[in-house]
């Protein structure tokens, strides 16, 4: 209850300790000239659309089907939801965007396009390596994550019980190049405050060079800087 008052702008989170949130009407807290300004949007179709808009915006690349990216958009439904893209398209403001062996239509924001063309245009493009977060607005849709990137499936097990979990509570998706190599568990230790990588789990049929090595070791390097940890415990792939 206290997330749907958030979301509907009744409540604002008004600070954490650790993972809990302390919550307080927005009232106290924003301007009341900001509360009771006119809605610029004027209806709840309206509204839908913007959300809308923002979600593709958010992730990318969205198709028009149920997916938890469209979580807290009230009252959506699927054929509203089809006539909010139906608009969307026929404004300009989206494109359709067909990828090669997939039957489903996705789409992009049309302002987006230039970046596609460009990468389309640079094959040299040189890969990176990076953790996901598992909440990362790129990770909403796993059906999505599956469907372009050869069935790579992605589970957060923070809420599975430990005897059913197959990894592992916290692991992040690891992104080499245009590709989901694997799965990390990494854990900052209590005392040294080093990072731990606990396990890394390689999707079926990767093969790690000498450069992806060096990829993924940057990459764990940057995430131990940023989380405060002086030094990586040894790993093994």
């Amino acid at each position: 209850m206290l997330e749907q008052l958030y979301s509907t702008g009744q409540l604002v989170i008004h600070h954490k300790k650790g993972t809990r949130k302390y919550y307080d009407l927005a009232e106290r807290h924003i301007p009341k000239e900001i509360l009771q300004a006119p809605d610029p949007l004027p209806d709840d179709l309206e509204h839908q659309k913007w959300r809308v808009l923002r979600r593709i915006g958010a992730i990318g690349l969205l198709w028009n089907r149920p997916s938890d990216a469209w979580l807290y958009i009230q009252n959506l439904s699927a054929a509203n939801r089809s006539d909010i893209f139906r608009a969307l398209q026929e404004s300009g403001k989206i494109i359709p965007v067909t990828v090669e062996g997939i039957t489903h239509t996705f789409y992009c924001h049309s302002q987006d396009l230039p970046l596609i063309e460009t990468v389309k245009q640079s094959p040299s493009l040189k890969p990176r390596c990076e953790l996901i977060a598992v909440l990362d607005c790129f990770m909403w849709d796993r059906k999505i994550i599956k469907a372009l990137f050869g069935g790579y499936h992605f589970s957060w097990e923070i809420y599975t019980p430990a005897i059913k979990r197959k990894y592992g509570p916290y692991v992040l998706p690891l992104i080499y190049g245009g590709n989901f190599i694997g799965r990390v568990e990494p854990v900052r230790g209590s005392k040294n405050k080093a990072l731990n990588v606990k396990n890394i789990w390689l999707e079926d049929g990767i093969k790690v060079t000498k450069k992806m090595q060096t990829a993924i070791d940057a990459c764990l390097k940057r995430f131990a800087k940023f989380n405060d940890c002086n030094l990586i415990a040894d790993y093994v792939i």
